[in-house]
């Protein structure tokens, strides 16, 4: 017999609604929302700071301009 949330599979897409990776792996959605409120909350936790750091990182050697670099790094988080 399949769990609940193998039931909702069959019917419906499964979207995540959080921040937090290891949901998101454990879970395995079909698709997450882009919610900035949950973004700046995982980016903000101390397990995210070496991702946030690589793509702030990138966003810098990508352009000199701060615009452009601020977009970068959204398009990445």
């Amino acid at each position: 017999m399949s769990n609940l949330l193998d039931q909702l599979r069959a019917v419906t897409t499964v979207v995540a609604d959080t921040g937090e990776l290891p949901a998101i792996k454990a879970f395995k959605p079909e698709d997450a929302t882009t919610n900035p409120s949950l973004i700046l909350k995982a980016v903000t936790t101390p397990e995210y700071a070496p991702l946030l750091e690589e793509i702030v990182t990138s966003a810098r050697a990508m352009s000199s301009d701060l615009a452009v670099q601020i977009e970068e790094a959204a398009d990445w988080l």
